[in-house]
């Protein structure tokens, strides 16, 4: 990958991240939560996209994994956001497939997606400062 297609790739992944967190704080107001924390794992991902990217110089795996993505990155990651990430990746499944995951809908108030992205926020600028 050259520089100039490292950079383009990089922004690409940063833009995208930034877009869809504020997606995530929007969806918030108008209480869709279960997509509040869909929208945050989104934001999550393509950040490590990016910092995988940047760091390895070949493109980012095809997964929605956070857990293996982050397994991928040279950065030592503290075990309470390797944590929080293993929760996190939850959110994608649960949220995209609820008929299968009701429980999920029952407990995804108001409260629990404020917390949760709350949640996704520190470790989202924990893993920009990487970058």
């Amino acid at each position: 990958m050259t520089n100039d297609q490292l950079e383009k790739t990089v922004s690409y992944w940063i833009k995208g991240a930034e877009y869809d967190l504020d997606t995530a704080e929007r969806l918030l107001e108008v209480e869709k939560y279960p997509y509040v924390l869909f929208f945050g794992h989104l934001a999550l991902e393509k950040l490590l996209k990016a910092l995988f990217v940047k760091t390895n110089r070949k493109h980012a795996p095809y997964t929605h994994r956070l857990t293996f993505i982050t397994s991928k990155l040279d950065v030592n990651v503290p075990q309470e956001i390797l944590d929080k990430m293993a929760e996190f990746e939850a959110f994608n499944i649960e949220a995209r497939y609820p008929d299968e995951k009701k429980s999920f809908y029952d407990i995804c108030d108001r409260e629990f997606a404020k917390e949760k992205l709350r949640d996704m926020k520190g470790v989202y600028e924990w893993f920009q400062r990487m970058l």
